[in-house]
């Protein structure tokens, strides 16, 4: 079996050496946030058709479509779209990543009922008008497909309130999971699993000084371990940094 982290890691280490990037390093500057990612992916993984065709949305540098791939092999057809102009070639190059670049604020240039599942990693809280966004990825996913929301950002978030009050960089739309869950429900998705994801930090962000101590890292490395514990004990899975949605897209809801 593949081990998922240490190819990832492995990715950002040789993305990196071409040119600095402080986004890719923050995103992997410990084992704590690759573990984030790869506990998430494997959540979700039942939902990646084989074969069938995948779109990583809003994927900046694509370790969605990486895992996809190393997952699937070649029996997926793997897109990718976002805002950039598309710079991380070692990951798209790995993923086979079919990239464009978006120009508009939520239309996507994909044809109706195109594929059979969306990834959503830590997007819907960035885009200009979400429910607009939702709408439109109905229309390009197929009937039965999925919609997969991860790393959406908790308004019940300890980290998110702490670097509220200390200036960090923080999300400025925030979901509970009621309102996750309902939005999908008025979009179209029949919500088949949510939940709440990472207890302990990861130190993500792209800010310096403790995020960078060696000492910290390796303590938020030591405390990943019993996030999968953390995340089913109430009440402190209710301030996790992240909700998940994992939505199929139906003709009509029936009780």
């Amino acid at each position: 079996m593949m081990n998922y982290e240490s190819a990832l890691a492995a990715l950002y280490f040789e993305e990196l050496r071409l040119r600095p990037d402080g986004y890719l390093h923050a995103h992997s500057r410990n084992r704590a946030v690759i573990k984030r990612h790869v506990s998430i992916f494997e959540r979700y993984s039942k939902f990646i058709p084989e074969p069938g065709a995948v779109l990583d949305w809003g994927c900046r540098q694509a370790p969605d479509a990486c895992l996809i791939r190393m997952l699937r092999g070649d029996s997926v057809e793997l897109y990718g779209c976002d805002v950039d102009v598309g710079k991380y070639s070692v990951f798209y190059e790995f993923a086979g990543l079919k990239y464009t670049k978006l120009n508009e604020p939520y239309r996507l240039p994909y044809d109706n009922d195109q594929f059979d599942t969306v990834i959503g990693t830590g997007v819907l809280e960035h885009v200009p008008n979400d429910s607009a966004s939702l709408s439109e990825l109905y229309r390009i996913i197929k009937p039965g497909g999925h919609f997969i929301m991860t790393m959406l950002p908790n308004y019940l978030s300890y980290t998110e309130f702490l670097n509220r009050r200390l200036g960090n960089p923080h999300h400025l739309r925030l979901y509970s999971l009621k309102k996750a869950r309902n939005m999908f429900m008025h979009h179209g998705f029949l919500p088949v699993d949510a939940g709440y994801h990472q207890v302990f930090p990861s130190l993500s962000s792209p800010s310096v000084g403790i995020f960078d101590s060696l000492a910290a890292n390796q303590i938020v490395e030591a405390l990943s371990s019993f996030n999968s514990i953390g995340e089913k004990l109430w009440p402190f899975r209710c301030f996790a940094t992240n909700i998940f949605v994992f939505g199929r897209k139906v003709a009509a809801f029936h009780g």
